[in-house]
């Protein structure tokens, strides 16, 4: 009986052992292959090297159904033959409202706009940076030697504006804030032009290729333009008079509010948007982090996917798995985490988190009287929604009853009844539009295990950020 038991043991632990290398062999070989999707060298129908002249393009969006690469000329496929503009000021004071800011071409050395098809409201879709893909017809490319003048051309009609920055850490109701605002009728609200986070991540490699001494063969790494402070925040600041320019002239208001929500990952340059926008407001919102990491797994994984996921994790088998998307790994990839990387999507998720708390105490400590104006909790924001938007709006000096107005009051209970990602792959519950949002199951994916591997990326940073249910002092909770 004994001998049985034993052999049965042993055959046990080989099968169990044949699954986990299945496994691992799968993940790893579906990895790969994504990442060669990603990554493979196609050739581009857009010019890759600097441009002195502005030019125009008619263009057709490619069918994508999820975009996880930061936007670019590469999103569009040319329909006709490049038109200069040789009067480019003259072009934007009579036809720039029609484009607003896309993105950046580093090779190029250009700010990328583009023009919807008529009729186009660019505010239905949740993101932004979706809607202007996606809808696109037009490209307008502005050398940034050009855009000085073209943003001084235009910035006297949108001194005006007061701009509010909402940073967060992802997954913690910002898309549902940026509609509640849009819904008011003093403040409108654009969530997530890509536009920030293309400039983050060329800061972010060139400060990263500097620390390492090495020469990066990124264009964004190697432009003049970017590897200069006082260039950088020049670019920040004429994109966003840009962008200013179009929304508050396509608003049928003319609201004079604007509030652009940003990716976790533009919280590394918020030394830079700090020296761009001294008069803006901020507001950072947040959410516990286990409640965080908990989201983004549920939005990646079915529950057995992330099971053995976590089981290949615990076993050191994901660390060759190139999965993650670059913008995904803006915090994940720094030297502080090197002894703890295991290079797993777990540990990207992780670090998404603690790595925004942690730059977003460096940027309070750094400048308290700027950051933040107003820091909002989730269950704040979930709990007590439009009495929590009363008292944001208060603390930035903003004065707004929408008791005045009946269709103001139905708009905002429309917004704050509806899934606020609803139709986007970013939504957990569902792909359709229009859906109304649910209370999302009490069961957790989570445990033990979880908690520590948290825990143990919190110590990688110090001390700052103890652990998941780190609370900054005079948070709206």
């Amino acid at each position: 009986m004994s001998r049985f038991l034993a052999v049965w043991t042993m055959i046990e632990q080989l099968t169990t052992g044949v699954m986990w290398g299945m496994a691992a062999a799968t993940a790893v070989g579906i990895a790969a292959g994504a990442f060669y999707l990603t990554t493979r060298a196609v050739q581009s129908p857009w010019p890759k090297e600097r441009q002195s002249l502005s030019y125009t393009r008619r263009v057709r969006p490619k069918k994508r159904k999820i975009q996880l690469a930061l936007n670019s000329l590469d999103d569009f496929v040319p329909l006709e033959n490049m038109e200069s503009v040789n009067d480019v000021v003259g072009f934007f004071t009579s036809r720039g409202n029609e484009f607003s800011v896309y993105s950046i071409d580093w090779e190029q050395e250009s700010v990328v706009l583009v023009r919807p098809v008529d009729g186009t409201d660019l505010k239905v879709h949740p993101f932004f940076r979706e809607a202007q893909r996606r809808t696109a017809s037009e490209v307008l490319s502005i050398p940034f030697s050009h855009l000085q003048d073209v943003a001084d051309a235009i910035r006297h009609k949108v001194a005006h504006v007061q701009n509010v920055f909402v940073y967060m850490t992802g997954r913690c109701g910002s898309t549902l804030l940026t509609r509640a605002f849009e819904a008011t009728s003093i403040a409108q609200a654009a969530n997530e032009p890509d536009v920030f986070s293309v400039i983050n991540m060329a800061v972010l490699r060139s400060r990263r290729a500097r620390q390492n001494k090495d020469v990066s063969p990124n264009p964004a790494a190697r432009s003049a333009v970017v590897s200069d402070e006082d260039d950088k925040v020049k670019i920040l600041t004429n994109v966003v008079t840009l962008l200013n320019y179009h929304l508050m002239t396509a608003d049928p208001r003319h609201r004079d509010v604007i509030v652009y929500k940003l990716r976790p990952n533009s919280l590394l340059i918020g030394d830079l948007m700090y020296r761009a926008f001294p008069s803006a407001k901020n507001i950072f919102l947040y959410r516990n982090g286990m409640e965080c990491f908990e989201s983004w797994v549920k939005l990646w994984f079915k529950k057995v996917v992330y099971w053995l996921t976590r089981g290949l994790t615990r076993l050191g088998l994901l660390r060759w798995a190139p999965m993650v998307p670059e913008q995904f790994r803006s915090f994940g990839d720094d030297a502080k985490f090197s002894d703890i990387f295991d290079g797993s999507t777990i540990f990207y998720a992780v670090t998404l988190w603690v790595g925004a708390m942690q730059r977003a105490l460096e940027l309070q400590k750094m400048h308290p009287e700027y950051f933040f104006h107003c820091l909002l909790y989730y269950s704040a924001l979930a709990r007590g929604k439009e009495k929590t938007l009363r008292l944001l709006l208060k603390r930035l000096g903003l004065e707004w009853n929408p008791d005045e107005d009946g269709e103001e009051t139905e708009k905002m209970k429309k917004s704050f009844v509806k899934d606020s990602q609803a139709g986007t792959f970013l939504s957990v519950r569902t792909r359709n539009p229009d859906e109304k949002w649910t209370k999302p199951s009490p069961t957790s994916w989570l445990g033990a295990w979880d908690r520590d591997y948290m825990s143990g990326v919190c110590r990688a940073t110090g001390n700052d950020i103890p652990g998941p249910n780190f609370i900054f002092p005079g948070t709206m909770l």
